[in-house]
């Protein structure tokens, strides 16, 4: 009876991992207030982290205050990125000066302040357990 008990103990614990609903919600402050669209990029893993087309979601929220929260769900669980930006012109992409630097605000998760390079993946990554939030103040706005 205490075997048939703790299998199906094991199982419920189980079945519970396989079918959790991890979600993942990023707020983004200190936008140019009204202007554009905040671009939200989700990578898990180090192999393309912010290169072109290689997150593992993508979102797209219109600027109304200085504030968006959006919430990536159903995710696995895992290790997650995520590098925005505000397209403030609304020209479809993050506007760059002469040496590559953003003008328009972009930020990180874990609030990481670049120095002199973009942030790694493992600089930036967020253990993703059920639902987690994480806050992102821009840089540069």
């Amino acid at each position: 009876m205490l075997q048939k008990i703790m299998v199906l103990a094991l199982l419920i614990i189980i079945t519970t991992t396989l079918f959790a609903q991890h979600h993942f919600t990023v707020e983004v402050s200190d936008l140019v207030t009204d202007k554009g669209s905040v671009y939200l990029g989700l990578y898990n893993k180090k192999d393309g982290f912010l290169k072109e087309n290689t997150a593992f979601a993508n979102a797209k929220v219109k600027t109304t205050g200085n504030k968006i929260s959006y919430t990536f769900k159903n995710l696995p669980l895992g290790d997650y990125a995520v590098a925005v930006y505000q397209d403030v012109n609304n020209n479809g992409k993050c506007d760059r000066n002469m040496i590559g630097y953003p003008t328009e605000g972009f930020g990180f998760s874990k609030n990481y302040r670049p120095k002199l390079s973009a942030p790694t993946f493992d600089d930036v990554k967020i253990a993703i357990i059920q639902s987690t939030k994480a806050s992102i103040s821009l840089i540069g706005n």
